[in-house]
């Protein structure tokens, strides 16, 4: 494996696992003994696929099961490896450094045969028959790299990117990013309210502030490509504090929903000026391609811009409605005739930097005052409090954690923790409903200031596209994973789990802190406790597991 293969790797299959080792060279003093060792690599390759209801309910159809196979390649797109075939295949490489990558292969199921296969309309591609007996050709993007543990592919935008919209309709993306530019100049309001810029004259040496720039691009989803013409530049002093795709209604209830781009801005001017906002609502549309510039098919259309009352910090959409916040209020607008027309608001705390929908409840994140829970009546045009969290907490992020037919709220705040909220009115400490209970904390060393979620991926490839796919899981299955990103550049995920499953998990997770040496003596379990600023009265919460922990 590896660079022109020069890494030999010994792999074996015992039962459903799979072992791999690394063969070095080792000097021993003996003549007749092999000066060669072998090394146990750590991967997490799982081969026996978990028997879920669905899966029960397929086998009863005569599936065959196939016994998982291993199939070394060369050169597959420049890379050399191994390819496991069988009902979880999984390819194999190995970095140019040494480290072993597994990824999966779930797009079509199982996958019964596999070989390397160079054609003329095929460079360096490969064929395997996938689970319904179907016979495919296909290459390994050249454009991925496969050297981390996701497949990365690297878009030089040559600005920072702050918000990437995907717009369903047309299969592209919105994607916000700024520029930093020196700036000579200063705001400032004269007596008759009107605002001028003065210009600072100083020496060369003098450190003049730096000023972004933003402006809003159009890529395609293919080969994230800049579609000419489609730039949006904002004006100076003026930043995007969010921008989202919201699906809205039209003028009638029953009309079909509608994709746009939403933006949402502020001016910063210093603090002689008080500072206003925007929001911004864009409809992509397909115009006809300019011949020498085939990518410009699409192009953004300006649909609604108008200043309000305060600045928009955050947007989101509910029920084919716009939620805001501008200054310290929640809006909920209606899209009609190109104008925004308001159907209910709410006054809120201090700083609203986080809005989260689900259906008609609505979870905002205030800088101090930790979260609040809302529900929205359409039919009343209301936006009433359900319930908050009463303890003051600087939160970064916020967001739901679905369970079956369970729903909790997680947010990351300045001090490294992760904490789920539930709503629990029965309970007494609830004081009937209206505060949130604290569930489970945990601190993961590293800010979180972005959230979203994702369906449980089903590995069996062959049930996606039947309608019956949806029924076949259990309740318990219907899960929703709570991917996270961190500003030290980390990504990490959150896993609802079975009862049952939890609590042999949490024996096994205590046994390993004292059973296992750790790095430099730390403690894990002193590590993943949450830290509270000051004096706390509140015992921590320990209900989730380290991964890291279970699998080192």
């Amino acid at each position: 494996m590896g660079w022109k293969r020069r890494r030999p790797h010994l792999l074996t299959l015992i039962d459903d696992d799979l072992f791999i080792y690394s063969a070095f060279p080792f000097q021993t003093d003996h003549k007749t003994a092999l000066k060669l060792r072998f090394s146990k690599l750590q991967h997490e390759v799982l081969i026996k696929k978990k028997k879920t209801r669905s899966n029960k309910l397929l086998d009863m159809d005569a599936h065959p099961h196939y016994t998982p196979k291993i199939q070394p390649f060369r050169n597959i797109a420049g890379y050399s490896g191994i390819f496991l075939v069988g009902e979880l295949p999984y390819w194999l490489f190995l970095t140019t450094h040494g480290a072993l990558r597994t990824h999966p292969m779930y797009l079509d199921g199982k996958v019964t045969c596999f070989a390397p296969f160079n054609n003329v309309n095929c460079d360096n591609g490969f064929l395997y028959f996938s689970s319904g007996d179907e016979l495919r050709v296909s290459t390994l993007p050249t454009t991925l790299s496969y050297d981390n543990h996701w497949p990365v592919k690297k878009v030089n935008l040559r600005a920072t990117p702050h918000f990437v919209a995907y717009h369903n309709d047309t299969k592209t993306y919105a994607v916000c990013t700024s520029t930093p530019s020196l700036n000579p100049m200063m705001p400032k309001m004269q007596n008759n309210l009107d605002k001028e810029e003065v210009n600072i004259e100083e020496d060369d040496n003098f450190p003049y502030p730096s000023l972004n720039w933003y402006s809003i691009t159009l890529y395609t989803r293919e080969g994230w490509e800049v579609i000419p013409d489609s730039r949006i530049d904002f004006p100076k002093y003026e930043r995007v504090t969010c921008m989202k795709y919201m699906e809205l209604s039209g003028e009638q209830m029953g009309e079909q929903l509608k994709g746009y781009v939403v933006a949402g801005t502020m001016s910063s001017m210093g603090e002689e000026v008080s500072a206003r906002g925007k929001i911004m609502i864009f409809d992509v549309m397909e115009v006809v391609p300019d011949p020498e510039k085939p990518l410009s098919g699409f192009k953004f259309k300006c649909l609604y811009d108008k200043e309000q009352k305060g600045p928009v910090t955050e947007i989101d959409c509910i029920m084919g409605h716009i939620i805001s916040a501008i200054g310290q209020k929640l809006y909920v607008w209606s899209f009609l005739n190109n104008d925004l027309v308001g159907v209910a608001f709410i006054d809120t705390q201090i700083y609203i930097h986080s809005i989260s929908v689900i259906k008609n409840f609505v979870l905002y994140a205030d800088i101090t005052k930790s979260i609040s829970l809302l529900n929205f009546d359409k039919d009343c045009k209301t936006l009433s409090v359900v319930s908050r969290d009463n303890q003051p907490n600087e939160v970064y992020r916020s967001e739901y954690v679905v369970d079956g037919t369970n729903l909790g709220f997680m947010v990351s705040d300045s001090n490294c923790n992760l904490i789920i909220y539930a709503y629990q009115p029965e309970a007494v400490e609830s004081s009937g409903g209206m505060r949130l209970i604290r569930k489970s904390d945990i601190n993961i060393g590293a800010h979180v200031n972005s959230f979203f979620r994702t369906g449980i991926r089903i590995h069996d490839g062959s049930i996606l596209g039947t309608t019956t796919a949806s029924s076949l899981l259990h309740p318990s299955e219907k899960r929703h994973v709570t991917w996270m990103a961190s500003l030290d550049g980390a990504l990490g995920s959150f896993l609802p789990l079975a009862e049952k499953r939890y609590r042999r998990l949490f024996m096994l997770h205590n046994k390993l802190v004292t059973a296992v040496p750790h790095v430099a003596g730390l403690n894990p379990k002193k590590f993943r406790t949450a830290k509270m600023p000051g004096r706390w009265l509140m015992n921590p919460n320990r209900n989730i597991l380290d991964y890291q922990l279970l699998t080192n």
